[in-house]
């Protein structure tokens, strides 16, 4: 019952004081009336049995059983009497009525029974009749039949049903009809509160009616009409701030598109002199035999690294931007990419006289193994680059199904308000004089975006001079196959160089061509230039039937695409082509654009480091190039 709507509750309400009264009433006259059949068949036994004792009197006295044969006979024609029996004092039969209604054996019968008694005389005087201590003589037994009585006893019952219903249908309809005029006031504005919550316009609601559902209607009406006005005065607010914001926002982005057209065409002008420098400086090392000179080499080459790891951070924060890193995950031996972490950071740990070390585990986990040592790298490098004494921990715990790989340090710390912050792009917490040698501020970012590809998010647990922990879980991965550690490879051309190599060179800036012209030329290789597609058609052919290496930037003056260029070389040449795409473009898109064309693509400016491991590869193994970061 506590979940009826309105219009339930007020039919109850309406109906079921009626509905009670007038059952009530209904039982109680119907059982009068019933009662009152059966007393009207007792005094219609008692009137006719009380006459005809008196009448019976002296045939019984003289025993004339004719007389009391007709007495009884006339006495039984009256309506609803079954039989009539007269005894005498010794309740013998001496008359019995004979007809129709005496046959009637199975209907019900109500006997009434009467005394017949001697009536005495005083003297002379007939109206001075007295009865002392009078004896019965005999009796009348008047049996009435109920056969009529029940018939009417069924008729009252059944017109008491239908005027029953008949009132219970009435008091039902006039329920409704009342308790429409309160339901549908309700309703509607149950209905129209709906649609206001709903956020809609309503229409105003009829105030027809009277009393308190009127003024409920009007201050209802009244209310809506208030919020209407609030919400389209809001609305209109809300239109102009999002115009404002709007044009803000393509004004903000307009200007960003502008500053990265100048980014990128600044990084791309950039890149191509510094592209020279390192091949310049590379090969002037190798050429250089005065030990003072040397040294000043040597600075000018550390600077040149300095440059080329920023433009690096950069790139890897584009590439990972523009979703063109994949991620392929296999079972992966925890101990054995520690074992290569060990190898990498352990000389620059040393060299702060600080304890690295790297806990036992056999845990495998499930994941790309270079993302995952990107990662586990950066963050071991930063924990090595800010801690002075103490240790770096690198440990490995089971978690239910995942594997939680940490790192420990215990250098300086960081408070609280900036381990959100850090993993932003160039944020430094201990760098506020921006020393390279300190690092550039991208590590942490490139962790972000690599833990975002590997599904996972990695953590700071830290505190001002109580050092730092980082770490990051992995599924753990089931019993099985456990792939190999994959090796990075690490050879070099040789100091007096492998047999010639041919290599064609296509780039349309001078000073980038003959930077690494000069370079290759010293790694031992037959090198070979051209500027446009043309000439690289032309030299190509020249070449003959060796393996060529083609190092093609990846734009060129003629407004040819590079990998156009690598594509048509290969279907002209007679030897295998190799084509490695060379650009100072790093954006986004142009990284999606070379691997969409299946081609690897170096970002200017390129180490010596790693144009020897190319020439490396290209000279041991005569197939497609598979390149990797230089140590």
């Amino acid at each position: 019952m506590k979940h009826w709507g309105i219009r339930a509750r007020v039919l109850v309400l309406a109906l079921a004081p009626g509905a009670l009264i007038l059952f009530t009433l209904l039982i109680y006259f119907t059982y009068v009336r019933i009662a009152e059949v059966d007393a009207a068949l007792a005094r219609q036994g008692v009137s006719i049995a009380r006459p005809l004792a008196s009448a019976t009197e002296f045939a019984l006295f003289a025993g004339d059983r004719a007389t009391l044969q007709r007495l009884a006979d006339s006495a039984a024609r009256e309506a609803n009497v079954a039989t009539i029996h007269i005894r005498d004092a010794a309740g013998r039969e001496v008359a019995r009525s004979r007809g129709e209604q005496a046959t009637r054996d199975s209907t019900p019968l109500v006997e009434f029974t009467h005394p017949v008694v001697e009536t005495q005389l005083a003297g002379d005087i007939p109206e001075r009749l007295h009865v002392p201590d009078a004896s019965p003589i005999g009796e009348i037994v008047v049996s009435m039949s109920r056969h009529a009585a029940e018939a009417q006893q069924r008729r009252l019952l059944a017109i008491g049903l239908v005027l029953g219903f008949t009132c219970m249908i009435g008091a039902v309809l006039l329920a409704m009809v009342i308790g429409n005029g309160v339901v549908r006031p309700i309703r509607g504005l149950a209905r129209a509160m709906r649609e206001v919550g709903a956020g809609r316009r309503v229409a105003p609601l009829d105030v027809s009616g009277g009393g308190e559902l009127r003024e409920l209607s009007a201050g209802f009406n009244d209310m809506v009409a208030r919020l209407q006005a609030g919400t389209d005065e809001l609305q209109a607010r809300i239109a102009i701030a999002t115009r404002e914001v709007s044009a803000q926002r393509d004004a903000a982005q307009a200007a960003t598109d502008a500053k990265s057209r100048f980014i990128a065409a600044a990084s791309h002008d950039l890149r191509q002199p510094l592209h020279a420098i390192g091949m310049f400086t590379a090969a002037l090392e190798r050429r250089t035999a005065d030990a003072r000179v040397r040294d000043v080499v040597g600075e000018l080459a550390q600077a040149v690294a300095v440059m080329d790891r920023l433009f690096d951070a950069l790139l890897d924060v584009s590439k990972l931007d523009a979703a063109a890193q994949e991620v392929a995950p296999k079972h992966v031996r925890v101990a054995d990419l520690f074992a290569q972490l060990e190898s990498e950071h352990l000389e620059a740990a040393a060299h702060k006289d600080i304890s690295l070390r790297f806990r036992p585990t056999s845990l495998v986990v499930v994941t790309d193994e270079l993302l995952l040592h990107r990662l586990l790298g950066n963050l071991v490098a930063n924990a090595i680059r800010y801690t002075n004494e103490g240790s770096v921990l690198v440990a490995a715990r089971r978690r239910g199904d995942a594997v939680r790989i940490e790192v420990r340090d215990s250098g300086i710390g960081i408070s609280p308000e900036h381990q959100e912050a850090i993993f932003d792009e160039f944020y430094q917490v201990a760098n506020p004089a921006r020393d390279r040698r300190l690092g550039l501020g991208l590590g942490l970012a490139i962790v972000a975006r690599i833990a975002r590809l590997l599904r996972t998010e990695v953590r700071v647990r830290s505190a001002p001079g109580r050092g730092s922990t980082f770490f990051l879980q992995q599924p753990l991965a089931p019993e099985g196959d456990v792939a190999p550690m994959a090796q990075r490879s690490r050879a070099t051309v040789s100091e007096d160089g492998e047999a010639a190599l041919s290599v064609l060179i296509v780039d349309d800036d001078p000073i980038a061509l003959s930077g690494s012209r000069v370079l290759l030329e010293e790694l031992g290789c037959s090198v070979t230039t051209a500027t446009d597609a043309a000439s690289a058609q032309s030299a190509i052919e020249r070449l003959g039937s060796a393996p060529v290496l083609v190092l093609c930037d990846l734009w060129l003056s003629d407004d040819r695409s590079g990998m156009g260029v690598l594509q048509r070389l290969r279907r002209l040449a007679r030897a295998p082509v190799y084509g490695v795409l060379v650009s100072g473009d790093t954006r986004p898109e142009t990284i999606q654009l070379a691997r969409d064309a299946g081609f690897a693509l170096l970002h200017k400016p390129v180490s010596p480091a790693r144009m020897r491991a190319i020439v490396m590869q290209f000279a041991a193994r005569g197939r497609a190039l598979a390149i990797e970061p230089a140590p």
